[in-house]
């Protein structure tokens, strides 16, 4: 009995480039959150001096989270800031980080649906610490009938937040791909003549047609960072705010306002 399969692993079979970039991702969030904890850290010995440049940004986006954080949800909410802080941080990196030339993330299907699934295990448990045993009640209302259905469509809010950063991801990507194609083709048509013979065409097999021929990057740089600028930036901070805004409402929803109120002038005082 051969027990050399037994101990055998092929890495290429598990390894994931977007979860590898994902770890990328995360890591540079705590690098930085350690290098932004002792800037502090040491501005928090001269208090009277105010903070400038890379310390004032940061105070200025962190205090933007809270306001954010408070307003929309409340002030007995008031410490999602921090989950709310890190979500933005990590969803606007896995989008940018494709300006690197890396594969983002979230055009792995499993990236955005674990971030989805972070709100909605918050959902579930907020609803549950609100309503106590009521909670069961939502799946039998309006009448017991009901229940196959509402077991369906409570994974709606999973799906709609997931498959909504998923398929803005992959549809950039894709556009970009086509995009990149198209004009590495044009202009290997147009410059790819001055390339014939040489040893770049040599180096392919005597054709200097086609997107792997030098020629085909001369066009391209003009075209795509404008493109890059929409798909890459400004769908990341557009999904970046829905995402959280979405995560609070979606939270606050399954909470009782009665005491609101209460909570307000406690923090307040």
């Amino acid at each position: 009995m051969d027990l050399s399969n037994l101990w055998s692993f092929d890495f290429d079979s598990v390894f994931v480039p977007e979860i590898f970039i994902s770890l990328i991702v995360i890591l540079l969030i705590i690098i930085l959150c350690i290098v932004i904890y002792f800037r502090f850290k040491k501005l928090n010995e001269h208090p009277l001096e105010t903070p400038k440049g890379f310390d004032l940004v940061v105070t200025i986006f962190v205090q933007f989270i809270d306001n954010l954080t408070t307003n929309t949800m409340g002030a007995r909410n008031r410490n999602y800031g921090g989950l709310m802080l890190t979500l933005a941080m990590y969803i606007f990196l896995a989008f940018t980080i494709g300006l690197t030339g890396f594969s983002s993330p979230i055009t792995y299907l499993g990236v955005p649906l674990s971030l989805a699934l972070v709100t909605f295990v918050l959902i579930h448990y907020t609803a549950a610490k609100e309503n106590k045993l009521a909670y069961f009640k939502r799946f039998i209302d309006p009448i017991p009938v009901f229940l196959p259905i509402n077991l369906v469509t409570m994974w709606t809010p999973l799906l709609s937040l997931s498959l909504r950063m998923f398929g803005n991801s992959m549809s950039g990507f894709c556009i970009m791909t086509i995009v990149y194609f198209g004009l590495e083709n044009i202009s290997n048509m147009i410059f790819g003549s001055a390339f014939v013979g040489n040893y770049w065409a040599n180096a392919i097999g005597g054709v200097a047609s086609g997107a792997s021929g030098p020629a085909g990057i001369f066009i391209a740089p003009f075209i795509t960072p404008i493109l890059h600028l929409y798909f890459d930036l400004f769908s990341a901070f557009v999904q970046t705010t829905v995402f959280i805004l979405l995560t609070m409402i979606l939270i606050i929803n399954e909470q009782n306002e009665e005491n609101d109120e209460v909570q307000l002038e406690v923090a307040r005082n």
